[in-house]
């Protein structure tokens, strides 16, 4: 009789006979023999186990054997009786004289294993037993085996049992990586104490990362058509704990069939290429970097042409390439330039096309700075303005992506929109709380840049408001205050504005900085600068332009302490004898 047939038809009995449905589940739990391995094996419930991704009955075809174990699952997982027999019955029909099927036992087993309610494991060890005892070189059942002896946290049999199925199973290439995986298994939150110093972690992390790709090995010795290097390279994704292991990680990669790699080997291949442009020691070594990911994404894009990782990262990827060579002058990075602009557009527009349901608002803005990049402005201010409107867009994305719509309209000589722009995003980022110092300096960068594009009075009235935005930023953030009224100084001490309102112009923000700077002991960095600039500025209007020796004093004296220790120390000294008549 077709298996099915039996199959389905064990279902329906199970599932309509009133007279043996009254045994509760619980009931069940409570005559469940002891399995070999304790309470805790018996105790554990489904819900704490996926499924073992080698199953046995995840095959190609679905043929009477197959039919029968979805038949004993559903028994299983469906009736509220005693149902041992029936799957019993089941198991012993696929039995002939002339052939022996260990493949329906190990089935059965994991039926009641995963799809019981209560991961039955006496049933399922009994079966696996029952599987073994007809051919002791059916590997899956030793896999399946160590998979429960595993959940049970029974290590020492589970790797019994791994080694066991490998051994009897050499050219099946899951036992190898169901092994491998067993041995990685609660790797994750040793890498993180890694990658945090923990030097005992960082030995783990690299121990059992050299037993799984010495399992690898085994795998490629017994049989050549292994992928060793792939599923190395894979290993070393997430267990490179330094650039020289993320670089064997590479090599890995490219040392694997290329045919063999799937669309994420192809985005993780180059998230790890992408670590060495971050500690890349000069321009040149990052642009050469990213010159190899835009061929690694390039190939993958002939093999994954609508994948949404490719795509999304090739964008990503060309954009920052782009952002690199941006400012810079030269034929070359001009063809650069092109280059990348041209291919992050075309990521881009593939992407956008797609409509896939993980493009996200980091991806369309992305996209916007793509078109701005190739010189399509309009289109990008639109993309970004539609961004905006979406109600998921966070505070961080709407400051970038107003930034760039500024600066699109700096490009496109409408400053007025570009102002415009500047201080809607401040009125907007203020009111949300998320207003942050860069937005100030970058919209007074934007004006100075409009100020140097500029002649006449029209120059100075934009130097001047760049300035002001400048005190603005002060004001509203007083950490940032000393660096923002020095650059509001440097503006104003700026000779294309009046040569005879020059000095005056500067007092105004350099007493300020020197104002808030001035009763500290000591200066380091920034601050070091900008004291030593603002307080001879000061010093230098009010003693040897304005002649106003009293409001002088404070400068000149202050100046003297910033330079003691140097050759100028004893010049200021001796102005504060002669004119001041100080003791120094």
């Amino acid at each position: 009789m077709n298996m099915r047939k039996i199959a389905i038809g064990l279902l329906a009995f199970a599932l309509v006979a009133p007279s043996i449905a009254s045994v509760s589940l619980k009931d069940k739990k409570e005559k469940k023999p002891k399995t070999e391995k304790k309470a805790k094996v018996d105790n554990k419930t489904k819900a704490n186990k996926a499924s073992s991704s080698n199953s046995p009955r995840k095959v190609q075809t679905i043929n009477d054997v197959e039919a029968a174990i979805l038949g004993i699952e559903k028994i299983v997982s469906h009736t509220l009786v005693e149902v041992e027999p029936i799957v019993q019955q089941i198991c012993e029909s696929q039995q002939t004289k002339k052939s022996v099927c260990p493949r329906i036992y190990v089935g059965a087993a994991n039926a009641f294993w995963l799809k019981s309610g209560v991961s039955d494991t006496t049933y399922a060890l009994k079966y696996i037993d029952r599987a073994i005892e007809l051919d002791p070189h059916y590997g899956p059942a030793y896999m399946l085996k160590g998979d429960i002896y595993k959940w049970a946290d029974d290590t020492t049999v589970a790797v019994n049992y791994y080694k066991k199925a490998i051994e009897m199973a050499p050219n099946d290439f899951r036992t190898y990586r169901k092994y491998a995986k067993f041995i990685g298994s609660g790797l994750d939150k040793v890498t993180a104490r890694a990658f945090a110093g923990d030097t005992e972690a960082q030995e783990e992390v690299r121990k059992r990362r050299a037993e799984m790709e010495a399992v690898y090995k085994t795998a490629k010795d017994a049989n050549p058509t292994f992928p060793y290097e792939l599923e190395c390279a894979r290993l070393y994704i997430s267990l490179s704990l330094t650039t020289n292991e993320t670089q064997k990680g590479i090599q890995f990669f490219e040392a694997a069939d290329q045919d063999s790699l799937n669309a994420d080997d192809y985005a993780q291949r180059c998230n790890m290429m992408y670590q060495f442009i971050i500690d890349a020691p000069n321009g040149n070594v990052k642009l050469n970097r990213y010159g190899s990911i835009v061929n690694v994404l390039d190939s993958a894009l002939m093999k994954f042409p609508t994948d949404y990782y490719i795509l999304a990262n090739g964008l990503d990827y060309l954009n920052r390439a782009y952002t690199l060579v941006k400012r810079k002058n030269g034929e070359a990075l001009a063809e650069y330039k092109n280059k990348f602009s041209t291919k992050a557009l075309e990521y881009g527009e593939r992407l956008m096309a797609t409509k896939d349901t993980m493009i996200n608002n980091k991806d369309i803005y992305r996209y916007g700075i793509a078109l701005m990049n190739r010189y399509k402005q309009q289109q990008g201010i639109d993309v970004l303005q539609e961004l905006m409107a979406r109600p998921d867009i966070d505070d961080n994305t709407v400051s970038d992506a107003m930034n760039a719509i500024c600066e699109a309209y700096r490009d496109l000589g409408e400053y007025e929109k570009a102002e415009n722009a500047y201080e809607e995003l401040i009125k907007t980022l203020d009111a949300k709380g998320s207003l942050q110092a860069g937005h100030y300096q970058n919209y007074a960068m934007m004006l100075e840049s409009q100020a140097q594009e500029s002649f006449g009075q029209q120059m100075i009235d934009t130097y001047l408001k760049a300035a002001k935005v400048y005190e603005r930023g002060a004001e509203k953030f007083p950490e940032n205050a000393p660096r923002f009224y020095y650059f509001a100084w440097e503006i104003c001490k700026n000779d294309v504005l009046d040569p005879e309102k020059t000095n005056e112009l500067a007092i105004g923000p350099a007493k300020k900085a020197y104002d808030i700077l001035k009763n500290r002991d000591t200066y380091e960095g920034e601050d070091a600068t900008i004291m030593n600039s603002v307080c001879y500025c000061l010093l230098d209007y009010y003693f040897n332009k304005k002649k106003d020796y009293p409001a002088a004093k404070q400068y000149v004296y202050k100046y003297y302490q910033l330079v003691k220790g140097t050759q100028y120390e004893e010049s200021f000294a001796g102005i504060l004898r002669r004119r001041y008549k100080m003791k120094i």
